[in-house]
């Protein structure tokens, strides 16, 4: 193991203010509109294109906070779940459980508000019921991750009020392949002295055939931690092989396409206790502990998954009149894994689901003097039968039937604006906005109008979900069904080609998960005794979120979002008693309980272009979930609000990047919860770009600078799991 043996002291008063000038000092830039400077040609990137919107939108033209993460950024960076890959965009954060699992949360708001896609197909798996369980999708290796919020989410499901995630891999090509192309990807990690690796290979069959195949593997030992009781997280290790192959048959008007994909992992649980405790007889809202020897692990628990994914994708063209095209999807996943503890299988979660989406995109037409109009009309159904056997089976084997019904609809002043994008998953590169002499992007003038070249000044969109939802007890043979309806109203306007003003309006109905209803038993993940509510209702939020984006085309440009959510039977899991003393102090008695809830706060990111070279970036973000409880005043886990930024130059054929951000204290808890302390992170990366005919990034990172030690308060594991130790990464990329 490599390590450097150097001591920084914690950020001063004035370098805190530093980090929050990033964000501050762009905004000058808004006053130069009028001036003009030749060495910075005024330039339009390539299009960044939302391939979760049914109408392959391009993020800066949603009315809702939208962000991409493409393959070359996943390429550059050393995490492999999902929450941590995302916990550096604006607005989003993980609750990270160690290295195997992590789910991103958005907003403040995680599963199973949160929806985690694949290719637009719901991910089945357990995460949706616990944070120790893997979000099983692989995301090294990914074409591109987007978060989307808004109407477009309703396609994918009303309970997903804090938005969807859709990783998008390459799995179905819709485009023919002339020649065959390949990638290797290396990736090393010193705070665990790990690895990341990914290959992929694609091309033709004569003249219809697309073919595309990909293995990935991750090898990551315990999490070395600064300043801590210990110099590790013990038994936090994680591995993980990922294959798969798709074919696709691609013609003028349609493609049809299968691929397969198996993912395994193995991942230890670094805080795992055994109690015995239960809900006491003589009061349901305590605890009982019996007294018993204190338990020494011979052998660490571990979860051993496999998840099996088939998806089989098909689109017509222009099926029939008024129609231009006709899309099915269908999904069946095969999910099981292992806990287990002392060398035995402790316990076995197994989940077997369908999922199957059939869109309708109807042709544009004019809609009198208003302009033109294109709507999806679609049905999406899922059923799954998921069960827990053993130690751990606080839940019972349920079955899930949930059907939903979608209208979303896109009215434009032009026909263009309206139109669906044909290529359902073309995702293309952005630039990174930078001028390398050798490896130029592609970069065209533009031209001065009412509103940017290529987009159309207002939109106006609107989008309705009904729902369906049964949930049958199995184990207990009681059977629990609901409805839910979703509507939404977003439209965005520029008032210049410099500003741009946007508004969504909505109303959601979330229909209550398995673990809410039925849950009853211990959880020795979570360290508690989870207990659901057969009696539980649809929430209801009604919500409003306005965004104003602001770009002279020249150096400055900024987005700035702001969200007030009423909330109606919000769901939480409050904590209703806590043990204190002996070998069971932490664990609780967690109720599945509602209650009225006021969800707000906010996004803000900036750039400024100092000159070609040189770009100063900053961002804030802030969520608060404020509950109307005598007894807890805010939901539990809540995520600290966070300001930072970076400093990006380009010097010949390297990228160079400071960049840190500053974590706030977070002082509002939920009973039982304490205060989490802020801290600060800098990281900084040098990125070289080969030039030639051989097409190749190399990159060198320091992560945690600083080396300070930092807490997740949005973990449950908060206390027991602190982020990871400075580190040194390096990882190179190669295409073919």
């Amino acid at each position: 193991m490599m390590s450097i043996s150097f001591t920084l002291k914690p950020l001063t008063i004035a370098t805190k203010s530093a980090l929050g000038l990033l964000i501050l000092l762009p905004c000058v830039a808004i006053a130069e509109d009028n001036v003009t400077d030749e060495a910075l040609p005024t330039t339009t990137l390539e299009k960044i294109v939302v391939i979760a919107s049914p109408f392959q939108t391009e993020a800066g033209e949603m009315a809702t906070a939208t962000s991409i993460k493409y393959a070359y950024q996943l390429e550059q960076q050393t995490a492999s779940t999902l929450g941590d890959v995302l916990a550096d965009e604006a607005g989003v954060s993980t609750d990270s459980f160690a290295q195997g699992a992590s789910r991103p949360i958005i907003r403040g708001q995680t599963a199973p508000r949160v929806k985690v896609m694949n290719n637009g197909l719901t991910v089945h798996d357990a995460s949706q019921i616990s944070p120790d369980h893997q979000v099983a999708v692989p995301v090294f290796g990914a074409k591109q991750i987007e978060v989307i919020k808004g109407t477009s989410a309703l396609m994918y499901g009303g309970g997903a009020v804090g938005g969807v995630v859709n990783v998008v891999d390459n799995a179905l090509q819709p485009q023919l392949q002339p020649k065959i192309t390949g990638k290797v990807v290396a990736v090393g990690q010193q705070a665990t002295d790990g690895y990341l690796g990914y290959a992929e290979l694609m091309g033709g069959l004569g003249d219809n055939w697309v073919w595309q195949t990909s293995l990935q593997r991750t090898d990551q030992g315990n999490i070395q931690v600064p300043h801590w009781d210990s110099t590790e997280i013990n038994n936090s290790w994680y591995k993980q092989d990922n294959a798969n192959v798709g074919v696709s048959y691609v013609k003028e008007d349609g493609y049809i396409g299968l691929s397969y994909q198996q993912l395994t992992s193995e991942y230890g649980l670094p805080f795992h206790v055994h109690n015995h405790c239960e809900i006491s007889s003589t009061d349901s809202d305590k605890l009982a502990c019996a007294s018993h020897a204190p338990h020494v692990h011979e052998e660490q628990p571990y979860v051993k998954l496999k998840s099996d994914v088939y998806q089989l994708f098909a689109e017509k063209q222009m099926p029939m009149m008024g129609v231009d095209k006709i899309t099915g999807k269908i999904s069946y996943t095969d999910y099981h894994h292992d806990e287990i503890d002392e060398g035995k299988v402790g316990t076995t979660f197994d989940n077997r689901a369908i999922n199957a989406r059939i869109d309708a995109t109807h042709a544009t037409f004019r809609t009198g003097t208003l302009g033109f109009i294109q709507g999806i009309v679609g049905l999406d159904f899922n059923q799954s039968k998921f069960s827990s056997q053993g130690i751990e089976g606080y839940l019972p084997t349920t079955k899930r039937n949930q059907i939903g019904v979608y209208l979303i609809e896109r009215l434009t002043p032009t026909y263009r604006g309206a139109s669906v994008s044909a290529d359902k998953f073309s995702a293309q590169l952005p630039d990174d906005g930078h001028d390398h002499a050798e490896h130029q992007h592609d970069l065209t003038p533009t031209k001065p109008s009412t509103a940017p070249e290529d987009k159309d000044p207002w939109y106006a969109e609107f989008g309705v979900r009904q729902e369906f939802q049964t949930i049958n007890d199995i184990s207990n043979d009681q059977k629990v069904s609901h409805a839910g309806t979703s509507v939404s109203i977003e439209g965005g306007k520029y008032i210049n080609p410099n500003n741009q003003l946007a508004l969504r309006i909505s109303h959601s109905e979330r229909l209550p998960a398995s673990q809410e209803l039925f849950a009853n038993g211990s959880h020795l993940a979570t360290n508690a005794w989870e207990r659901g509510n057969t009696q539980l209702k649809r929430e209801k939020t009604n919500g409003v979120e306005l965004t104003y984006r602001y770009d002279n085309q020249k150096k400055f440009e900024t987005s700035i979002s702001g969200f007030y959510n009423d909330i109606q039977n919000y769901t939480y899991d409050k904590t209703t008693d806590l043990i204190t003393s002996g070998e069971e102090k932490g664990f609780r008695l967690i109720d599945y309980t509602q209650t009225k809830a006021k969800h707000y706060g906010g996004e803000i990111t900036s750039r400024y272009k100092i000159n070609q070279k040189i770009s100063v970036g900053g961002f804030a973000d802030i969520a608060i979930i404020k509950l109307d409880d005598s007894q807890s005043k805010y939901a539990p886990r809540l995520t600290a609000p966070r300001i930072g930024g970076d400093i990006s130059a380009v010097l010949g054929q390297f990228d160079l990047t400071l960049s840190g951000y500053h974590r706030f204290e977070q002082d509002k808890i939920a009973n039982f919860e304490t205060v989490t302390p802020s801290y600060n992170m800098l990281d900084a990366k040098v990125v070289y770009n080969s030039k030639g005919k051989h097409i190749y990034k190399a990159f060198f990172q320091v992560k945690n600078i600083l080396n300070e030690l930092a807490y997740n308060h949005a973990s449950y594991l908060v206390d027991y799991v602190p982020l990871p130790e400075r580190s040194i990464n390096v990882g190179i990329t190669y295409q073919f």
